[in-house]
């Protein structure tokens, strides 16, 4: 393990002398080494589950991952301890509450303008909200009765369970890939309270408006304005642009692989855990790559739950576009 994190040392050192490395921003491969493997192990054991409830748990162990990178209040992994938690219990509540669409867009505003206080507070605790509200949001679009919500929660406390266990191994034998990465500074700004209640309306309006148009995946919508919206208007536009230009180029780079490979299930799962490990890697480089990673990875995950790529890219294009609209017109609305 020590050699490999050498070898990645001295091609990270390579890259960082050319222009293109500066415009890339820092890339970290050893978060990579460090969580890959629990979405290896999490795609081998729910191997024996149907293809709905192998994605649910996909999709939370690469979702925690995230919080690997991360110290909560001085505890090495209580950033991915905390968002397993609270994924867990928001899954179940969603699934239930998305049955009253007006209480949902309630609920999610409130839960948006709770992380867009904490982005002024703690950017750790902020990242634990995030995941606490986009397991809400996606469980909400797929309402069921208490028994199916418990079971969606079960998955998402399984599948994120397993990636913590795994990299808590890993960082055991490997101590030097587990060091934490560089933490975010909070958003500081002189108008955090304009902030909150401009991030609670873009995000219920950005809902409300994917459902009025009965976009598939409406979800993504809301995501796209929580994640856009920034306390000055030209991060907003300039997050929102890069988010775009990501999400169409690993939407199309993925859809292309697929339809060429789609007879092959080894092969996509090879370049589904290629995004996965380029998306931990890249979680602190260009905004527009690490949109890129984390599509491509969406719309494999997708397309081994039996979806179809082509609507996923097309709904997933559409609701970026429709959140971004969104956030900047609040964004200018409330003067940030």
């Amino acid at each position: 393990m020590n050699k490999i994190n050498l070898f990645l040392k001295r091609q990270q050192d390579h890259l960082s002398q050319s222009g293109f490395a500066q415009w890339c921003g820092q890339i970290y491969w050893r978060e990579a080494i460090l969580c890959v493997p629990a979405i290896v192990v999490v795609l081998a054991l729910s191997s024996i589950l149907t293809p709905v409830a192998a994605v649910i748990m996909l999709s939370a162990a690469f979702s925690i991952g995230f919080g690997a990178s991360r110290v909560l209040d001085g505890r090495r992994w209580g950033a991915m301890g905390a968002a397993v938690i609270g994924m867990a219990l928001a899954a179940f509540i969603g699934s239930l509450v998305g049955n009253y669409p007006w209480l949902m867009i309630a609920l999610i505003a409130l839960l948006a303008a709770i992380c867009a206080a904490l982005a002024s507070y703690n950017n750790d605790w902020w990242w634990v909200m995030l995941q606490i509200i986009v397991a809400f949001m996606v469980a909400g679009y797929y309402p069921n009765k208490i028994e199916h919500a418990a079971l969606r929660s079960g998955l998402v406390l399984s599948g994120g369970s397993l990636q913590i266990i795994c990299t808590m191994i890993l960082a055991h034998f490997s101590p030097k890939s587990a060091v934490p990465l560089p933490s975010a500074q909070p958003i500081t700004h002189d108008h955090w309270l304009r902030f909150v209640f401009a991030t609670a309306l873009a995000v219920a309006m950005a809902l409300y408006s994917a459902q009025s148009i009965g976009l598939k995946n409406d979800y993504w919508a809301p995501m796209s304005a929580l994640l856009i919206l920034r306390p000055a208007a030209k991060d907003t536009l300039s997050r929102g642009i890069n988010r775009l230009i990501g999400t169409l180029a690993g939407c199309a780079a993925a859809t292309v692989i697929i339809y060429i490979f789609h007879d092959s299930l080894s092969v996509l799962i090879f370049f589904l855990l290629l995004t996965v490990a380029s998306a931990f890697a890249m979680q602190k480089a260009h905004y527009a790559l690490y949109s890129g990673t984390v599509s491509a990875t969406i719309v494999f995950l997708i397309a081994i739950g039996h979806g179809d790529p082509i609507s996923t890219t097309e709904h997933r294009l559409i609701a970026t576009l429709l959140g971004g609209a969104v956030a900047i017109v609040i964004g200018r609305v409330f003067r940030l």
